[in-house]
């Protein structure tokens, strides 16, 4: 029987894409680099901001110190500018809450700046206890590493047989497959399912609420 739930963030809990790009855009121009449509945003983000800036910024551009740079700066700026334009995937809210109300344990494990990461938890969900929020720091790796993900399932108290890993791109079904989890692919989020599939989804879910009978007869039938 399942008996918790870890959940990325962007993508999957929160919509986080337009005030990303626009951050991205923001530092990319006052740098003197061309601007990023969303869709190039949408594909470069999953794997750290790091990695976004590789993909984003000119090859030619693409040294060590700029990376560093320009990561640096995306992070601060987000940080100050807040979450405007932000806001929780439909029916998330009710899952989370049904969840908390039935004494599920829950986690948020993402590549997404630590502090970030913590800050978005507090001010859309508040009111839901997770066990831990895990994300992005200095020194540390990033998902689909399993040295992520067993710090997560000690605070879970649960073993990964027993534990969904809910996502919604290739990042988060790996991170499954690697720590032993099952892997729950989402349909709303930054990636085709068909990718999700290719990286071993277990299930797809069309709707938050269907993760509900995921968990057993625990719970009451969604």
């Amino acid at each position: 029987m399942i008996e918790a739930v870890i959940f990325d963030l962007d993508g999957t809990l929160l919509y986080t894409l337009e005030d990303i790009c626009d951050v991205v855009n923001s530092v990319l121009e006052s740098n003197g680099m061309p601007g990023k449509t969303i869709d190039d945003v949408k594909l470069a983000v999953g794997r750290g901001i790091e990695e976004l800036v590789r993909k984003v910024i000119p090859a030619g551009n693409v040294t060590g110190e700029t990376v560093d740079e320009l990561s640096n700066q995306i992070r601060k700026l987000y940080l100050e500018q807040g979450s405007f334009k932000t806001r929780p995937y439909a029916g998330i809210t009710d899952l989370l809450e049904r969840l908390h109300a039935e004494r599920v344990p829950m986690a948020v494990l993402t590549n997404k700046h630590q502090l970030s990461a913590e800050r978005q938890v507090e001010k859309y969900f508040g009111g839901i206890n997770f066990a831990v929020v895990s994300g992005a720091k200095q020194g540390y790796p990033l998902k689909p590493s399993m040295e992520v993900v067993a710090p997560v399932l000690e605070k879970l108290g649960t073993l990964p047989g027993d534990t969904l890993m809910v996502g919604d791109s290739d990042v988060d079904m790996s991170t499954a497959l690697n720590a032993g989890m099952i892997a729950v692919g989402v349909s709303w989020g930054f990636r085709d399912v068909s990718l999700l599939l290719d990286h071993g989804a277990e299930f797809i879910v069309e709707n938050p609420m269907e993760i509900v009978n995921l968990l057993g007869s625990g719970l009451i039938e969604a």
